[in-house]
Parts: C-alpha cells; sequence; structure tokens
C-alpha cells in the first residue's frame, strides 16, 4: 500500500505540472501527452486511489490557474475516458487492437457527442469553421486571391468541410497511439506488462478490407466531386483511410522481406523515408499492400 501511495504522490505531481503547462508555451507539445500519466495511473493504482490521485490533480490546477482553470478542467476531463477504456484493456491483458481500437472509438464518439451538443445549443461549429476558413482568405493579400478562381476557393472550402470527420477520426487514432506508445514504454520501464502491437513484418490486414476499398474506389467514380451529400462525405473520408491501411500493409510487407532476405532494417526505413518525403507514393504502396493480402508473396519469398 506505502508503494501506491509513493507512486500515486509522484504521478500526481507530474500530471499536475503537465496540465499547468497548458497555460504556457509548452502547449504545442505537452497537449499530445495530456493522456499519458492518467492512463498509466489508471493501469498501475488501485481504482480508489486513482480517483484521489486524479481528483487532487484537477483541482489544485484549477485553484492554481484561476481564469484558465475551466478549460484546463474541461480538457482533462475530455480525455479521461479513452485513458479509462485503454487502461482497462491493459489490465485485462487483452489484445493491443482492442485497447487502441477501444480508446480510438471512445475518444471519437466524445468528439461527436460534442458536435452534437453544440448543435443543441445552437452554436453551429461546423459553419463557423467555413466561416473562418472564409475569414482567413480574405484576409491573404489582394493579389493572391484574386489570382485564384472564387468558385475553386468555394470547391476547396467545401472539400475540408466534407473532410472534418477524417480529420476527428486521425485526430483521434493520433492521441491514442501517441498515449500508447509513450504509456507502455513507461510502463515496461516500472515493471508492468503491456501487449504491443505486432512487429511490422506480421502485419496482416483481414481480406475483407481489400473488398471494402474495391467498393469505395467505384462508388467514388461515380460520385461528382461538387456533390455535398452524405453518400459523398461517406466516400471520400473511407477512400484515404483504406489507402492508408494498405500504404501500411507495404511497410510490413518491405519489413518481411528485410526480415526474410536478412537485409539490414534500413532498407524498409528507407521505404518509410521515401513515402514521407513523396507522399503521392502512398497509391502504389497501397496497390503493393492490396496485392500482399490478396496474393501468396509472401510464401514465394520464403519458399
Amino acid at each position: 500500500m506505502a508503494k501506491q501511495s509513493t507512486q500515486a504522490l509522484i504521478w500526481c505531481i507530474i500530471y499536475t505540472f503537465l496540465l499547468l503547462s497548458y497555460v504556457t508555451p509548452l502547449l504545442i507539445l505537452t497537449i499530445y501527452l495530456i493522456m499519458v500519466p492518467v492512463l498509466i495511473m489508471f493501469t498501475r493504482l488501485d481504482l480508489r486511489l486513482f480517483i484521489l490521485t486524479y481528483a487532487i490533480s484537477v483541482a489544485s490546477v484549477y485553484a492554481l490557474t484561476g481564469p484558465f482553470g475551466a478549460p484546463i478542467l474541461i480538457m482533462s476531463l475530455f480525455f479521461l475516458p479513452p485513458a479509462i477504456v485503454m487502461g482497462t484493456f491493459y489490465k485485462k491483458q487483452a489484445p493491443v487492437r482492442a485497447a487502441l481500437t477501444g480508446g480510438t472509438v471512445t475518444l471519437l464518439a466524445e468528439f461527436l457527442l460534442g458536435l452534437v451538443v453544440a448543435y443543441a445549443a445552437g452554436l453551429r461549429p461546423i459553419d463557423r469553421v467555413e466561416d473562418f476558413l472564409y475569414s482567413s482568405i480574405d484576409s491573404l493579400p489582394e493579389v493572391m486571391v484574386n489570382t485564384v478562381n472564387k468558385a475553386q476557393l468555394d470547391l476547396a472550402v467545401q472539400h475540408f468541410i466534407q473532410f472534418i470527420p477524417l480529420l476527428l477520426i486521425t485526430t483521434s487514432f493520433f492521441y491514442v497511439i501517441v498515449s500508447h506508445g509513450i504509456g507502455r514504454w513507461v510502463m515496461r520501464k516500472l515493471g508492468t506488462n503491456v501487449p504491443g502491437l505486432p512487429r511490422a513484418r506480421e502485419w496482416r490486414m483481414p481480406k475483407s478490407f481489400v473488398w471494402y476499398f474495391l467498393i469505395v474506389m467505384i462508388m467514388d467514380f461515380f460520385i461528382s466531386i461538387e456533390s455535398r451529400s452524405t453518400l459523398s462525405m461517406f466516400v471520400w473520408n473511407l477512400l484515404p483511410i483504406l489507402t492508408m491501411i494498405f500504404a501500411l500493409q507495404a511497410i510490413g510487407f518491405f519489413f518481411f522481406v528485410a526480415h526474410a532476405k536478412k537485409w539490414p532494417v534500413i532498407v524498409p526505413l528507407l521505404g518509410i523515408l521515401a513515402l514521407i518525403l513523396f507522399f503521392p507514393l502512398v497509391y502504389l504502396y497501397s496497390i503493393l499492400g492490396v496485392l500482399d493480402v490478396l496474393l501468396p508473396i509472401r510464401k514465394r519469398i520464403t519458399g
């Protein structure tokens, strides 16, 4: 019990200082770590001690930050549920896929619930985003604004609005994967075993994803670029997600080949670097990923 109390005190201090950093310029870096201490505390401490530690942290920050306390408290509470969901899976020693999926879905659900509540309150956040984009364009030098056709600007703004679901999904997954990576590393150093992601060379997407990819690609051919329907939003958000999934499958294939041929790890890493520097390669990578899932390429390499 004394050991748990000491851990609770240490993480209470760490989390308090992390939240206090949100009233400083460090916010641009520390905001991405907001779930990590909570995830570690929930996984390593018993429930009563976790609740006490968390409550003391947020109460201290609220008392010390004055008018800034309320936004920090809301932000902390917003990221609390996905950390608890992930920590619950960790405690059960469930597969890491379950923890990542649970955390991402929980965070995404909160984003969507926030939109629903905002609309119910008459705030219309998406309209505000659209107004912000137009005001940002209008603030550009007149020479730049006049060089672009207004119809093209309107189309670009509408495309951005259409991609808001993709932005929310990407943001949710990013926070979860960062929290898992850092949290797992810290907890392993502290002696807590947390399941990790499979090695890159073992990545295999279900074959059903190929059919989803094919269906979405076909639908994309028949949807007008100017369409603002729910179906168009669904297709244009799902297509880049599936494209990236199969690009990651291709990267896993690179690691598999390097392992099978006993090549240095720098070879697949160069493949990742090429994708970062020349992002249009993502389409070529996704095709390779699809072939890797559908065809027995790996058996031929090892055979």
